[in-house]
């Protein structure tokens, strides 16, 4: 009997099939790696941690989410290189090398990394985004700012891949990390002018000069894709050496450029004139609302109720005759001339507590510093005053106003612990602004709607007739004191 055998017929696996069940497999492994999930997990909650305090703006928040991003980007760049670095470690090589998938299809595979980068990098984004509801960024949204979030992780992840070819070592990544890290320290140390190279290679775009100023996060973006792509044509180079080169070449040119032009995107010379086209009083948004004047800058709109929770209970106990200060939303500059001349007001900025004891802090300075403007002991121009109020009527008018405004003002200002802001005063002040409040509330409200022009001087004696017996102090001229807004010496 005759018994024949066939060998079954094997086809070999093309290159692209060959790399593909590689890039699967490494896709498989990297989705499994403890630094992708901690990097993922750290890199969400320090970009929610980051924009938790303070009402979020789209500038902010996407400068949060990118340098978050980079806690991804370590995370990223050690998996990847313990992962190409796998084949020489051990032993391995002997073994991997007579195996038909070799280096360049290995190097190749490892290409899978930007995808998942990506992806994760755009999860990372939208997960911290949608952990801060039901707050909700305001400000002009820059599409170009917030994909920088998914440029950066792939390029840690392609830096890992390329360090692992070299050494392979598995301090290899933690110490590369290290380094760059350093790098990145000595960019922020490095001289911002004539020329700011220093910001324009910094990962993450920087704020604008001045809040609605364009920038040029366009370039800023080009510039990462630039870097990016030269590190894939690294990667790819045993693969495909000739084509690599060119991109690499063009690349690596087409990065340069984009810091050039970034860099000559900003203005070398900053006027209040240029200032005043993004933040003047030209492009407010302005609401009234119990005869208050709320002012915001574009896109800030929404805020406008949050300030009203801090002045309205102010306005309540203000005399009908009194004027109500405006409140004014400024930028980075300020040239500290009024809205309207002759109409007091106070300043707010972009930043706002977002919750719990940090937005109870925000309302409480405002409602301090409309306070003070309505006595006429604070106007937006003083930023930084610490003038002296001591001796004035006024000053005892404005304590009585704060223990009014506060569910627990009358006793915050009997234990002294609710001050007037930005002016300097003592126990007799305080202990007049207790005698006023051991009056009939009726009895005090009516007495300062008969008097509060009176009152706004700071030489009056206006509530002489409530039983305050404070010795206004006599006022120095401008010339005497040295500064005509009064700073650091009697509140004029």
């Amino acid at each position: 009997m005759t018994v024949t055998v066939e060998r079954a017929a094997s086809t070999a696996p093309t290159p692209r099939a060959a790399v593909t069940a590689l890039g699967r497999a490494e896709a498989r492994r990297l989705l499994h790696s403890p630094f992708y999930w901690g990097g993922a997990l750290l890199t969400t909650a320090l970009g929610v941690a980051w924009s938790w305090t303070r009402m979020p703006t789209w500038a902010t928040f996407a400068e949060n989410s990118g340098m978050s991003s980079l806690v991804l980007t370590v995370g990223l760049l050690i998996a990847t290189q313990l992962a190409v670095g796998r084949d020489r470690r051990a032993g391995a090589e002997e073994s991997t090398r007579t195996m038909p998938a070799g280096r360049t299809r290995r190097g190749l595979a490892m290409l899978v990394a930007v995808p998942i980068a990506v992806v994760t990098g755009a999860a990372v984004h939208l997960t911290s985004l949608l952990l801060l509801a039901p707050t909700w960024p305001v400000g002009e949204f820059d599409p170009w700012a917030s994909a920088v979030v998914l440029v950066i992780p792939p390029i840690g992840a392609l830096i890992g891949a390329l360090v692992g070819r070299v050494l392979p070592g598995v301090a290899a990544g933690p110490l590369t990390a290290t380094a760059l890290c350093g790098l990145l320290i000595v960019l922020l140390t490095l001289p911002r002018q004539p020329s700011n190279y220093a910001a324009a290679l910094w990962p993450v775009p920087g704020p604008s000069w001045e809040i609605g100023a364009p920038r040029p996060t366009d370039w800023h973006l080009f510039y990462l894709l630039s870097v990016l792509v030269a590190l894939v044509a690294a990667v790819a180079w045993r693969a495909w050496p000739v084509a690599s080169t060119t991109v690499l070449i063009v690349a690596v040119a087409c990065a340069g450029v984009s810091v050039e032009r970034e860099t000559a995107a900003s203005p070398e010379v900053i006027s209040m004139d240029l200032v005043n086209e993004y933040t003047g009083p030209g492009v407010l948004s302005c609401r009234a609302h119990e005869q208050v004047r709320y002012c915001a800058l574009p896109y800030f709109e929404g805020w406008i109720t949050h300030w009203r929770e801090a002045v309205e209970p102010v306005v309540t106990h203000l005399p009908a005759n009194a004027p109500r200060p405006t409140v004014r939303q400024i930028g980075r500059s300020y040239d500290m001339q009024p809205i309207t001349p002759g109409i007091p007001e106070i300043i707010t900025t972009e930043s706002w507590g977002r919750t719990g004891r940090w937005a109870t802090d925000s309302r409480t300075r405002m409602t301090r510093d409309y306070v003070g403007a309505a006595v006429g002991l604070y106007t937006g121009g003083l930023l930084y005053s610490d003038c002296d109020a001591t001796g004035q009527h006024r000053t005892v008018a404005g304590l009585w106003l704060l223990a009014q405004s506060f569910p627990d003002g009358v006793a915050q200002v009997r234990r002294g612990e609710l001050r007037m802001p930005r002016v300097r005063y003592g126990q007799a002040e305080l202990d007049a602004a207790i005698t006023l409040l051991d009056r009939p509330y009726e009895q005090v409200a009516d007495y300062l709607a008969q008097h509060w022009t009176e009152l706004r001087d700071p030489s009056s004696t206006g509530l002489a007739g409530l039983g305050v017996t404070l010795e206004p102090p006599v006022l120095p001229t401008a010339e005497s004191q040295g500064d005509p807004r009064g700073e650091g010496g009697v509140c004029r």
